[in-house]
């Protein structure tokens, strides 16, 4: 296994070699005695076959981890993934990443949460950071766990996609008894074409930048504590028994200590730490972990892990990772109405999650408006009632249609677009894909198509209210033709093969004058015919 350092942190590189023998090979077979080695195309079997061979994977990850039971080997991995987000907040700063490349860093830290997770679960002993020959078996099980772990979220990603599109993969075996999966028909020459060219989607999108600071205020504000004394008193605590970053404390002082300095209510301090603790009482299944990969009951937002050394909890804590944890909260839970479920006995936290949630809608669409005036489009936004010559307002936001985001009048092309906008959560996964896809699929379109058919039917209603907004006399939409539209923040899998065409904050200025639009993609199929593939592409 390749130890790497980068600007003189520690990285272990990805190396598979000599891993495919046992996992793979172990894992074909495993199927093959169950199923047979046939060929299979048929959602159900594909299905099945898919989700057992994500459980067989989680099985032997899961058995490697058991078999350390002292806290030395939790040190070590605690240790790298302490020198990866120092590393981490560097790269944010600007260094430039080298001998590994940015998905595999992202995947090593991944995998780091995910084994420090599961020492929740055993009743460890005492140990001490590892030294020589130790260090080089630690090294060689975690190029173990990070080849089966890639595999567990490969798996979890096919098996997304097969329940999203139904008869998405094909499996079938070699003539040396490996399992391969691929794509069916076009789907996996769409998918290779399309999904390289979204990074600027992310780039581009919008974010609430204030937030971090904000809810740092909120903290100290709504448990009535200074949330710096909170976090830094943590460590302040470690120093008292050692200078090592290893020190592990027992849970139970700190919201005392929390107590004794701010004279608040022991409830509330522990209301506040229980918040940011993982332990086995609360952690998830390492299956749960990857197919939920925004729930809070995870290391990534909750940066004290309590363990059980030798009967006794003792909470081990990385400076690096409090810090990460609570970014993490602000940026990927607190916009889209999410806190660690302790913290909703704290009302005050309730209602700053609630506003912040939303407040979050209005970020893209001051962008969307902004390319609006730009390009000189009529439109109305935030449509709950339309005004009336002589007659009182018309309301909407009830049985009639509901509220609507944004109505566009496209006079080039004579279209009325009716859009909504979703400040969607960056997803970068096909877990977090499905959970968009089937949002968009089985809620946002139905309210779409409400809207949409009552524009079409009350064109005059609409075209006497832009008069009058717009201070107008002689004005005609009555001939136009009505779609539907949703504005999205950051990419997501609905976009290819949605009903509604789904245009990110990064395309929508090019769309509404006509120079974007989703391409027809040619594809050459089994039979060598020429066939042409438009959107929506997975169907």
């Amino acid at each position: 296994m390749a130890r790497i350092k980068i600007d003189g942190h520690l990285v272990l590189s990805y190396e598979h070699e000599g891993y495919q023998d046992i996992y793979w090979n172990g894992l074909s077979q495993f199927i093959i005695d169950k199923y047979g080695k046939n060929r299979y195309i048929d959602n159900e079997t594909v299905e099945s076959i898919l989700v057992d061979s994500f459980g067989y994977l989680i099985d032997q990850f899961k058995n490697l981890i058991l078999e350390e039971t002292e806290l030395t080997f939790f040190i070590y991995i605690f240790y790298l993934h302490e020198e990866s987000l120092k590393l981490l907040k560097k790269i944010r700063d600007g260094l430039k990443l080298t001998g590994i490349d940015e998905n595999e860093f992202s995947r090593y830290r991944r995998v780091l949460k995910l084994i420090l997770e599961q020492g929740c679960d055993i009743n460890l002993k005492w140990g001490e950071f590892p030294t020589g020959d130790e260090v080089f078996r630690m090294d060689e099980k975690i190029q173990k766990l990070f080849y089966i772990s890639t595999w567990i979220y490969g798996f979890a990603d096919f098996t997304a996609y097969q329940k999203m599109l139904g008869n998405a993969k094909t499996i079938e075996f070699s003539e040396e008894n490996q399992i391969s999966i691929d794509w069916q028909n076009h789907y996996g020459a769409i998918y290779n074409d399309f999904f390289p060219r979204i990074g600027v989607d992310y780039e581009k999108a919008v974010f609430d930048n204030e937030i971090i600071g904000e809810l740092k205020s909120a903290i100290s504000n709504c448990f009535k504590i200074d949330y710096d004394f909170a976090g830094g008193i943590i460590f302040e605590i470690k120093k008292q028994f050692s200078t090592s970053n290893f020190q592990t404390i027992e849970p139970y002082v700190l919201p005392i200590n929390l107590v004794m300095n701010h004279n608040i209510d022991k409830s509330s301090a522990e209301c506040f730490y229980n918040g940011l603790s993982l332990s086995r009482e609360n952690k998830m299944s390492i299956e749960n972990v990857v197919l939920k990969p925004y729930s809070t009951e995870r290391y990534m937002f909750r940066p004290i892990l309590i363990y059980q050394i030798e009967g006794v909890k003792r909470a081990l804590i990385g400076e690096e990772k409090f810090a990460e944890s609570i970014y993490v909260l602000a940026t990927n839970a607190i916009s889209w109405n999410t806190i660690p479920k302790d913290w909703n006995d704290n009302k005050c936290m309730v209602r700053f999650m609630s506003k912040k949630g939303n407040q979050h809608d209005k970020l893209l669409e001051d962008k969307i408006e902004e390319t609006l005036i730009k390009r000189k489009f009529r439109f109305c936004r935030n449509i709950k009632s339309f005004k009336r010559p002589n007659q009182n307002n018309l309301r909407i936001d009830n049985e009639l249609a509901g509220e609507i985001d944004f109505i566009i009048i496209d006079e080039e092309s004579k279209k009325i677009i009716v859009a909504d906008s979703k400040y969607n959560k960056a997803r970068y996964e096909s877990v977090g894909y499905r959970a968009d896809y089937t949002n968009f699929s089985e809620k946002y379109e139905p309210q779409l198509l409400r809207k949409i058919e009552w524009i079409a039917e009350n064109k005059i209603i609409l075209q006497e209210h832009l008069k009058i907004i717009y201070q107008i006399s002689n004005y005609d939409i009555t001939e136009y033709e009505v779609d539907g539209l949703f504005f999205i923040n950051t990419p997501t899998f609905y976009m290819l093969n949605g009903k509604y065409k789904a245009i990110t904050l990064n395309q929508i200025e090019d769309y509404l004058i006509g120079e974007f639009n989703y391409p027809t993609f040619k594809y050459i199929n089994s039979k060598g015919k020429e066939v042409f593939i438009d959107h929506p592409y997975f169907k």
